[in-house]
């Protein structure tokens, strides 16, 4: 079963149990039975009390013993059949229960992956792993109980008293006198229980975050000197969870003896008022204990419905946090058209106007952008740090927002949707971010293919120059490198990255400076061979390094967010300018190296 939010109503927990309701109903059906029949059994019990009580009074006769039998079977098959239906009921809550949890979890993912990288950006690793595993724990888990005791205690409760209103109308009433004030009282620490359950799942969220910063940080950290210092920031947090734990479980048991105690009223009323019809001999023995053991059943599970209303009210807490994560279905995304853009020969890719500044930003980084390549071009982007080549890789990719016209082809790329950006755009970024696995599994992770292609990886493998590297790894392709691929250069962290890129076969390939940890020999060597293998399709090359830029058929200079050159490297070096500047300072640098 695929994990997702319900289509409706996402935020109301009744759509989540709705989704998997044939669950819920099975469930329902054997907590209904369980909790119904299990009455029969001290009414069972009962009747044969009395025939013991007559085989010991009145001698042994067979129509006794007989009956005596027949009650006692009675009880066991009565048994058997109430437990088995308990069964059901737990194996088919405890199912709903999982489903739940994973279609919570995998909706706070998906929700996250729906917003724009500007409220992305906002969110704190941390925090959102606090949410997703700790408060959807937190309620499905009251979700659980909740509804397993509405069948075991409130069902329970009702059934019992109906029947023991049969026994004594008067008694009965008498007795459950405390019930309802207990359940009162339990209403009325509702607001405090809130309150304090919130404040333990915001300090759960900040300790899972600062663990989180400090792990990937932990070099720094030293290197600073910064330990003792987070280490303090890090038990502020963790104390200020405790304290606001202990407060709620604190006012949670510290409320159980007062539900007891006021049980305990009605059970010792019970056992006055039923000791009397006793000795008026109004009732029997076995007739006062089916009596007395119903009623102490259903003033036990006092407690338990008063606890139902405290966990209810903590875990409204965690569900407010959950419901702050995931969008409804007016935000979620519902482009679904996964088309596949196609280019005729002789359109273009054409930026016009184009101006951007990142999320929660008041400054452009790029200002009236203006540039037209035909499809199948190789574009080279270069100019000095902060001139704004990762922003404009970046807004190519589709992943901001901004003002003016990006066109691929005849189509505005801020009005495909994700599947068609997926489809048509490859991005190997500078930060060459690796995931936990193989060499293999990091390069074959695009959604566009999903076989086991082993000749485009090899192919891929070979582009960047990786195939001799690999036959020095102990598994090859298969070698695990680690979180971030910290068992690898970083030399081969950006070549993998590259690889990946380059695997999907996307018609547009954006490489964000790729070459900036690769030697300047196997720099060549990958140009040369991604020269043969990109034809037909459009790449934008983004680095500071110009080695690739004599063999590109446009090229883009960009300076404080701005184009100040543009065209054929050939034009470019006659100009004189900037690009023909930083060609010949290159140029002359990578001579003397060499010499």
């Amino acid at each position: 079963m695929k994990f997702k939010l319900p289509e409706n109503n996402q935020h109301k927990l009744i759509s989540y149990i709705n989704r998997h309701r044939g669950l819920f109903w099975l469930e329902a059906a054997g907590g209904i039975i369980y909790n119904t029949i299990i009455v029969t059994g001290p009414i069972i019990l009962g009747k044969a009390i009395d025939v013991v009580s007559l085989l010991l009074n009145q001698g042994v006769t067979s129509i006794r013993v007989q009956s005596l039998i027949f009650w006692c079977t009675l009880f066991i098959l009565s048994t058997a059949f109430f437990q088995y239906a308990r069964y059901i009921k737990r194996r088919y809550i405890r199912k709903m229960c999982f489903l739940i949890r994973g279609d919570m979890r995998a909706g706070l993912l998906e929700s996250t992956l729906a917003k724009d990288m500007g409220s992305i950006e906002q969110e704190s690793v941390g925090d959102m792993m606090s949410r997703t595993v700790g408060d959807v724990e937190q309620l499905v888990d009251t979700v659980q109980y909740t509804i397993n005791e509405a069948w075991d205690t409130w069902l329970l409760m009702i059934s019992y008293f109906v029947v023991l209103l049969f026994y004594n109308f008067k008694i009965t009433l008498v007795c459950s006198i405390p019930i309802p004030f207990a359940l009162w009282i339990a209403e009325s620490a509702r607001h405090p229980l809130y309150q304090y359950s919130l404040k333990a799942r915001q300090y759960a969220s900040r300790v899972t975050s600062h663990l989180y910063s400090t792990i990937n940080s932990v070099a720094i950290l030293r290197l600073y000197g910064r330990e003792k210092a987070e280490k303090k920031k890090l038990a502020h947090y963790a104390n200020e969870q405790v304290k606001w734990n202990i407060k709620t479980t604190l006012l949670k048991q510290g409320m159980m003896p007062i539900y007891a105690f006021l049980a305990s009223i009605g059970i010792i009323a019970a056992i006055a008022l039923g000791g009397e019809m006793v000795a008026k001999k109004l009732w029997s023995i076995g007739t006062f204990t089916a009596y007395l053991t119903m009623f102490t059943a259903m003033s036990r599970r006092t407690w338990v419905a008063a606890n139902v209303f405290n966990r209810w009210h903590g875990a409204l807490a965690s569900w407010q946090r959950i419901k702050e994560k995931i969008l409804t279905e007016n935000n979620l995304s519902n482009e679904n058209s996964a088309e596949k853009v196609k280019f005729n020969k002789d359109e273009s890719i054409s930026v016009k106007n184009m101006s951007f500044k990142y999320p929660n930003t008041s400054q452009n980084v790029l200002n009236n952008i203006n540039f037209e390549v035909p499809i199948g071009s190789l574009v080279g982007i270069t100019g000095a740090i902060g001139s704004g080549k990762s922003a404009l890789a970046l807004v190519l990719t589709g992943l901001y927002s901004y003002d003016g016209n990006i066109k691929y082809g005849n189509k505005e790329l801020s009005h495909l949707s994700k599947e068609q950006k997926a489809n048509l755009i490859a991005y190997a970024g500078q930060d060459a971010f690796l995931f936990s696995a193989s060499v293999a599994d990091n390069i074959k992770f695009s959604s566009s293919f999903q076989d086991n292609d082993n000749k485009r990886l090899e192919q891929a493998l070979y582009l960047v120059a990786l195939s001799d590297d690999l036959e020095l790894f102990e598994n090859g392709s298969d070698t695990l490198i680690g979180e971030r691929g910290v068992r690898v250069s970083g030399g081969q962290r950006q070549r993998i990255a590259l690889a990946r890129a380059l695997y999907t076969d996307n018609d547009v390939q954006i490489l964000d400076d790729p070459f900036s940890a690769v030697d300047i020999g196997t720099e060549r060597r990958i140009i040369e061979r991604l020269r043969k293998a990109l034809k037909g399709k459009t790449a934008f090359l983004f680095s500071h390094r110009l080695n690739a830029f004599p063999y590109l058929d446009h090229i883009i200079v960009l300076n404080d967010g701005n184009i100040i050159e543009q065209g054929s490297h050939a034009h470019l070096i006659k100009n004189g300018k900037t690009y023909n500047k930083i060609y010949t300072a290159q140029t002359w640098l990578e001579d003397e190296q060499n010499e």
